[in-house]
């Protein structure tokens, strides 16, 4: 049992140290809506807008790929992140192909703006995605792992243990306990309101998705508390 429940608890910790990059903004998309230069000619804004999109078509693609690969993703919040990502990767390839071909300098700059205004695939669909499937993670895999190990040590301390049961080990338990309510609690709705977040929500409050962050960055903590109250506990039993 020992060593199953300290798999459990140092794999957790490990997941859980890797899903706190996911609480913060994954590239700088900036809160302004960015404009080319006023008189840059045509071929110039068509450069940068193909950097722009380029740049944007890669990071869609890989950010699909993961999502494709990821295993603790729930299958409507996979549909819902996909259904956004090939959407807005769709998106660049036309707004890309439309500047293009645009034959006028104002015509450019007007849909150059679009890439930043009606797709966000920096500021929205990509973090958005990374927190949806980070909050799935941890509902689905470290919490059940988590309460698991709990219950096992518990166990251990009512029976086999129970001779090294002191009222600190106890109490350990009941903070694991209650940090992994806190966290199942902080984590409750967190994806569905991260993937409701639209470019058009994102352009009228820049700090939409903050409180999603600020949720998973809570769960994170509450369970590296529970998984640190487990170690102590599962030290003192061996």
């Amino acid at each position: 049992m020992n060593r199953i429940v300290s798999t459990t608890l140092i794999g957790t910790t490990a997941v859980v140290a890797l899903l706190a990059g996911s609480c913060a903004p994954a590239f700088a998309d900036g809160t302004s809506t960015p404009a080319p230069a006023a008189g840059k000619s045509l071929s110039a804004i068509q450069a940068e807008a193909k950097i722009k999109t380029t740049a944007r078509i890669g990071a869609l693609n890989t950010a699909i790929a993961k999502v494709n690969a990821a295993q603790d993703i729930t299958s409507a919040d996979r549909t819902t992140i996909l259904g956004t990502l090939n959407g807005d990767l769709a998106g660049m390839n036309t707004v890309e192909a439309k500047i293009a071909g645009d034959t006028t300098a104002l015509t450019a700059a007007a849909d150059y703006k679009t890439i930043f205004t009606t797709y966000r695939v920096y500021a929205v669909a990509i973090p958005q995605s990374r927190l949806a499937a980070a909050a799935d993670r941890m509902t689905s895999t470290s919490i059940p792992r988590l309460t698991d190990a709990q219950s096992k040590l518990a166990a251990a301390l009512a029976g086999p243990d129970a001779s090294k049961s002191t009222p600190e080990l106890q109490a350990d338990l009941a903070d694991m306990s209650a940090q992994i309510a806190s966290a199942t609690s902080a984590l409750n709705g967190t994806a569905a309101q991260a993937l409701a977040v639209t470019p058009s929500a994102f352009n009228s409050n820049h700090a939409v998705l903050q409180p999603v962050r600020s949720a998973i960055k809570a769960a994170i903590a509450d369970l590296k508390k529970a998984a640190a109250d487990g170690k102590t506990v599962l030290a003192a039993i061996k």
